[in-house]
């Protein structure tokens, strides 16, 4: 699994509208996930992402339900798998 699944996700759940992160950046990022217990909220997420690069734009949108970062945990996984 490639790293670019796991950035157009993050990019998809935190409505990423700009950001460079590099190859470690997201493999750092997968690693971090996949270490994270539970069920990781969107903050969670956020956080972790911030954390590993640093400031991005993003839009806001009240309202909308982001609860599930099942896709998410899934692709840091797979994208650490290799690298295990």
């Amino acid at each position: 699994m490639s790293t670019e699944n796991l950035k157009k996700e993050l990019e998809a759940t935190l409505l990423i509208t700009k950001w460079s992160p590099t190859e470690s950046d997201l493999k750092e990022i997968a690693r971090r996930l996949k270490g994270l217990k539970g069920s990781p909220s969107k903050s969670d997420v956020e956080k972790v992402v911030h954390d590993v690069v640093g400031s991005y734009e993003c839009m806001i949108l009240e309202g909308v339900d982001n609860t599930d970062l099942t896709t998410l945990l899934i692709l840091a996984t797979k994208a650490t798998e290799n690298d295990d």
